[in-house]
């Protein structure tokens, strides 16, 4: 069986400034109290983002973050910042396996 970690075989350039973000806010802790005082505006001030990314991004919709290319080890930083508890993670994840256009 043949299966990916992603929709994408090679990363869009969106699924690339997904990952930069959640890269910046877990390693610089001014991006982080940047981005948790007001993400909306965090992630509207990234030019790179499309409408459907920043909406994910601002739901923290864990497995539409996944379909558009989010890496799930800077996912799951990402999500430990926000206390979100790992069953919660994990489901998302899995709902997110079971979309019929996935790997």
């Amino acid at each position: 069986m043949s299966q990916s970690n992603w929709v994408q075989w090679m990363p869009t350039p969106e699924a690339h400034r997904i990952n930069r973000i959640l890269y910046k806010v877990q390693h610089d802790r001014a991006e982080e109290a940047r981005c948790f005082a007001d993400p909306l505006s965090y992630f509207a001030a990234d030019p790179g983002l499309g409408g459907e990314a920043h909406d994910a991004l601002a739901r923290t919709d864990i497995g539409k973050l996944y379909r558009l290319g989010a890496n799930p080890y800077l996912l799951r930083a990402y999500c430990l910042q926000l206390r979100i508890p790992e069953g919660d993670y994990l489901a998302a994840l899995r709902e997110a396996g079971k979309d019929d256009n996935h790997g």
